[in-house]
């Protein structure tokens, strides 16, 4: 899980401690939470394949004509 995930779980408890858990904010950050875990996986996938993809160098594949 990444840190910014983590970072958003602790925001969503304390909210939840401080205003409780049927405030809309805090159920609005809840769905915004479970969309965020469910593509979390999928953005990481991608990020892996961009990177796989890239050289260190740009310019490698730019040919003068």
């Amino acid at each position: 899980m990444s840190k910014s995930l983590q970072n958003l779980e602790r925001l969503c408890q304390k909210m939840q401690a401080r205003y409780g858990a049927q405030d809309p904010m805090v159920l609005q950050l809840l769905d915004e939470l479970a969309t965020k875990k469910q593509l979390t996986p999928i953005a990481a996938q991608w990020a892996g394949n961009h990177e796989r993809r890239t050289t260190k160098n740009p310019r490698v594949h730019l040919r003068a004509h």
